[in-house]
């Protein structure tokens, strides 16, 4: 958990303790004595789904400011923690495999990282391993284990047992939301998908990731990496909305909005998923930080990101590569295909 890791230098004896405890609250939470799982309800979940780099960051800090609301590694108390992804933020062997990077083992082989998997598992090559087509298929063992560690989840970290709505931000689950479904059935689970313009995140993180030997380090050229990012960003948005598809339990929003708009961004988001809207939940000054505080600059005030600045600097060859793979799905989430 390298972005955990490089936090904690930063931290007091007392607050590394306390950060110790509360990403290992699943485990020693007292309530595992008062409280079995199956008195735990699962209420409405909801998925915050898209690329990583496609301001889920920011977007997620805002849902966990809300009382009510409670994520894998905290709640309100810790609204500004980032490390809030099932997929890599949870070690234990008790999350299935079809959930987790952590239990799923498969690399592609010519993408080599434990960095998270960072923009690889969509590629044509990863998609395959790590997107559950049928889930029908996969046995209620694992269905219900995933069932169990959200309730965990709930049960160590809900400030009121009673009224809590998890959520999550796990990339992975932007191409397994019909496993969620699955997993889910009868809690009514929500899933927001949050696009971000190919043609300022794909060739950052070409550049940024995949070409940085202190990311992924790979030895190829760079129209092959933004080949291969072109993958990524196409299956994950490309399947992501085919699943959306004829469901009232998705919805599908484009990042760049909430950057215009937050307060409309997230009011839009809170009336889709029936949670109360607060306006205290909008990035503003005076809002204190946490003693778990993680990527402050995603916060306050609004930046504009290097990623849109890329956008603007493209070259033709970059947009090229970019439509030859990702033309449909870009004109299908709304943006323009520069030519």
């Amino acid at each position: 958990m390298r972005l955990l890791n490089s936090f904690k230098k930063s931290l007091s004896p007392f607050d590394h303790l306390l950060t110790r405890y509360r990403v290992r609250k699943v485990a020693l939470t007292p309530r595992r004595v008062t409280t079995r799982l199956e008195d735990i309800e699962i209420d409405r979940p909801l998925f915050l789904l898209g690329v990583q780099g496609g301001g889920l960051t920011i977007l997620a800090k805002c849902f966990q400011r809300l009382e009510n609301t409670c994520f894998v590694h905290g709640n309100a108390d810790s609204w500004d923690a980032a490390d809030n992804e099932m997929h890599v933020c949870e070690t234990s062997q008790k999350l299935p495999r079809e959930f987790s990077f952590h239990t799923n083992d498969f690399y592609p082989p010519n993408l080599p990282t434990n960095f998270y998997r960072y923009w690889t598992y969509a590629t044509n090559e990863g998609l395959p391993h790590f997107r559950i087509d049928n889930p029908e298929q996969v046995s209620e063992a694992s269905l219900n284990g995933f069932r169990n560690y959200v309730k965990a989840i709930i049960r160590a970290h809900a400030k009121n047992l009673n009224d809590c709505r998890f959520i999550d931000k796990s990339q992975l689950y932007t191409i397994n939301i019909p496993l969620l479904r699955a997993a889910l059935r009868g809690h009514s689970p929500r899933f927001v998908v949050i696009g971000r313009n190919p043609y300022g995140c794909i060739p950052r993180t070409a550049r940024n990731y995949y070409l940085n030997p202190k990311k992924h380090g790979f030895d190829m050229p760079y129209e092959e990496a933004l080949k291969l990012c072109s993958e990524h960003w196409n299956n994950s948005f490309a399947v992501a909305t085919e699943d959306c598809h004829g469901f009232d339990d998705s919805l599908i929003l484009n990042i760049e909005d909430f950057f215009a708009n937050p307060k409309e961004f997230c009011s839009r988001i809170c009336s889709f998923a029936e949670l109360d809207f607060d306006r205290d939940m909008i990035p503003a000054p005076d809002q204190p930080n946490t003693r778990y505080q993680q990527m402050a600059t995603r916060w306050y005030p609004l930046r504009k990101s290097r990623t849109e600045r890329k956008l603007l600097e493209t070259t033709q060859r970059e947009r090229e590569i970019i439509n030859s793979v990702c033309g449909s799905t870009i004109e299908k989430l709304g943006y323009d295909l520069l030519k």
